[in-house]
């Protein structure tokens, strides 16, 4: 008489898998988004239901990012149109399922995801095979790409780190999207940010989507690049031409130079600045000490790394990197500390050494600037790929025009 009880007792209990909307609707600081997803319930449901794109970690808007919003533009979120409201959903879904150790891994510097946004406004470049291959293929990893930047989590209490850098100040997780934006990011244990879909974590503001360089590069008030893009002619190209990444050195780097945005003629700026162009997609995650680049003027740039974690450095030959991974809607852009040197100019200066100490400038007339005649062309690279990003075909460049 006691075994049908005992068995009623010892069969399995069955787990209900939540949704992502049930999993959202547990934390307090996202009502908003909560009732955002309610109220869009037609087009969430069809991203977030749709199994073909699991697994994916969907990094929600808190409640501070949805008023921050509306205090710098004056308009609600919601009321942004709806094919703009999808891209913002789909740039938020990276299509990686990450747990809060992968923002806490020691000596990591960063990586870059993709994200299931496709759109060509926003993503005019393709996946290469070093990003394919680390996320699933070149379908899935297709999607436009932000970076994520971890907290320096070398300490043995890396998790209790990670809990309470909000309050005690400390380094934090960021994620970097378009126009240099960063927003940071709240990892959450298991037990509160896992859904059927995946994972997800909370940040406090929206990610930026990619946009032109010309908008990219004025926004983060690079006048020197600027004026020499303008003078060059080379805006229309380099805005239009797909996997790109630019070399661009800061104001103060051009006023080291002695204003070459000023001072060269078209010609010769154009060259310089093909030099500083290379055809395909070089996130510094990807980028190895040695490593060597053809530029779009046919130059050598070679990349050295020092350090790791924190403490990695990364240098284009003579220039260093001062903001690495600022992403555009065809490749991205590293800010350097000074204007390239040639790698031959750089061999036969003996005092050449990484920028911050180096006392070899570009010339006007060094190798940098094409004859009038020249052209170059977006073509495949010799390191196709390697910089995890496609390199750019079919496009042509002649005296700073496409």
């Amino acid at each position: 008489m006691l075994r049908t009880p005992l068995i009623l007792f010892l069969a399995p209990l069955t787990t209900h898998a939540q949704t992502l909307y049930e999993a959202l609707s547990k934390q307090p600081t996202l009502s908003n988004f909560t009732a955002f997803y309610q109220s869009n319930s037609a087009f969430a449901s069809a991203l977030f239901a749709n199994k073909s794109n699991y697994p994916v970690t969907f990094l929600a808007p808190n409640d501070d990012a949805f008023a921050s919003y509306q205090n710098a533009t004056g308009t609600p979120l919601t009321d942004l149109p709806p094919e703009t409201l999808l891209e913002l959903v789909q740039y938020h879904t990276l299509v990686t399922n990450l747990s809060a150790e992968n923002f806490t891994k020691s000596g990591a510097a960063g990586f870059t995801t993709p994200t299931l946004l496709t759109g060509e406004a926003h993503n005019n470049r393709s996946v290469g095979a070093a990003l394919a291959s680390k996320y699933g293929g070149p379908g899935r990893a297709s999607g436009q790409v932000v970076f994520i930047k971890n907290a320096d989590s070398g300490s043995s209490k890396a998790r209790r780190f990670w809990l309470s850098t909000r309050q005690d100040g400390g380094a934090q997780n960021t994620v970097r999207s378009g126009l240099s934006s960063n927003v940071l990011i709240t990892p959450l244990d298991d037990s509160e940010g896992t859904w059927e879909g995946g994972r997800f974590h909370i940040v406090d503001g929206l990610l930026t989507p990619p946009e032109m360089c010309s908008d990219t590069i004025r926004n983060a008030k690079l006048t020197g690049l600027d004026n020499a893009l303008n003078r060059s002619g080379l805006w229309t190209a380099l805005d239009s031409s797909k996997n790109v990444t630019c070399l661009g050195p800061n104001n103060k780097a051009f006023g080291d130079a002695g204003s070459p945005d000023a001072k060269l003629n078209e010609t010769e700026l154009a060259g310089a600045l093909l030099f500083h162009t290379l055809p395909e997609v070089a996130y510094s995650d990807f980028l190895e000490d040695g490593q060597e680049f053809t530029s779009l003027q046919n130059g050598t740039v070679r990349v050295r790394v020092e350090g790791e974690g924190k403490e990695r450095q990364i240098w284009f030959n003579n220039a260093k990197v001062v903001d690495a991974n600022v992403l555009t809607h065809n490749g991205l852009m590293h800010v350097l500390d000074a204007v390239m040197v040639p790698l031959e100019q750089m061999n036969a200066t003996t005092s050449a050494t990484p920028s911050g100490t180096s006392s070899a400038t570009a010339s006007p007339t060094s190798s940098t600037s094409p004859s009038p005649a020249a052209t170059c062309e977006f073509r495949d690279g010799v390191e196709k790929g390697k910089g995890g990003g496609e390199a750019a075909t079919s496009y042509r460049l002649q005296e700073g025009r496409m």
